[in-house]
């Protein structure tokens, strides 16, 4: 079974033209999308038009895009995960639409035996959206965080409330919490995991320093598991300062296409990875790696 793999597309309708273009050469049956893949900042900058624009694009792009996805491709199945800047992810759900779908937190079995899982928090960012961040464990160390910092209002769709970072993120379970209460596949040698945050201190999570940034939780779940796969984005930058688009935690292939080139080589190309499902690495390829 051919998949097709990618993330943090941020709304960018050329990188969605090319997933599309992707899709019909690689004859994909399934296209998973590992987070951010809504627009980042509305047109106007302020973060209050988040949520309302991000609805707007899934109404007026992206459920027609899928659409026509599957009514030209060989695709049979969009599985979504939200990431950290997705704060209008539940929009593309909010009812139920033909072969989209949602793995946040669930399990979808294929046809083949095997088994994919989502997962979409990431450890704290400096970024202002809280969402979809927890707490790593409570050892790790945070980044600075910025004032205010955003969730969803739970009385106003649509809306955002701010927070105090530090106060929320300290309220919530840890992501350490929700892997060791996260759906259990029949095999863990035949289950992907989708998961918007790259393992920590790997060739997939580096940014510029040289500097690790991913999370120990999700690392330590993959050397206890040993999945099959994983799928992450989240540092796009990753693949670039390592060289790497994949790297291993003892048997578990992890994989980080990465996107948005920081030297503007290949900056307007889809990073993504198509692969069987049966046979990944001997058929594994990359947009832009060899």
């Amino acid at each position: 079974m051919k998949v097709l793999f990618s993330s943090d597309l941020h709304g960018e309708i050329h990188l969605y033209q090319q997933l599309l273009d992707l899709a019909l050469a690689s004859s994909s049956e399934i296209i998973a999308i590992g987070g951010d893949f809504l627009p980042s900042y509305p047109p106007s900058k302020r973060y209050e038009d988040m949520i309302p624009n991000q609805k707007i694009f899934i109404h007026q792009f992206l459920l027609p895009f899928f659409d026509k996805l599957v009514q030209t491709t060989s695709v049979t199945s969009i599985l979504t995960i939200p990431g950290n800047w997705d704060l209008g992810y539940g929009y593309l759900h909010e009812k139920p639409v033909g072969k989209i779908v949602d793995l946040d937190r669930k399990i979808i079995q294929l046809k083949n035996g095997y088994e994919l899982i989502g997962y979409p928090f990431v450890p704290p960012t400096p970024f202002r959206p809280k969402e979809f961040e927890k707490m790593d464990d409570p050892e790790s160390p945070w980044p600075p965080q910025n004032y205010p910092s955003y969730i969803k209002n739970p009385d106003h769709e649509g809306e955002i409330s701010p927070v105090d970072p530090y106060l929320f993120l300290r309220q919530r379970n840890t992501i350490r919490d929700d892997l060791d209460r996260l759906i259990r596949p029949l095999h863990f040698s035949k289950c992907t995991y989708m998961m918007h945050s790259p393992p920590f201190g790997t060739a997939l999570d580096l940014i510029q320093g040289k500097k690790y940034t991913g999370c120990r939780a999700i690392k330590a779940f993959i050397e206890k598991c040993q999945p099959l796969l994983t799928l992450h984005g989240h540092i796009h930058e990753a693949p670039e300062i390592s060289g790497k688009y994949l790297d291993r935690i003892g048997k578990t292939l992890c994989i980080n296409p990465g996107q948005f080139s920081l030297s503007g080589k290949d900056s307007q190309r889809l990073h993504a990875v198509t692969f069987e499902m049966e046979d990944i690495e001997k058929t594994l390829k990359h947009t832009c790696f060899e």
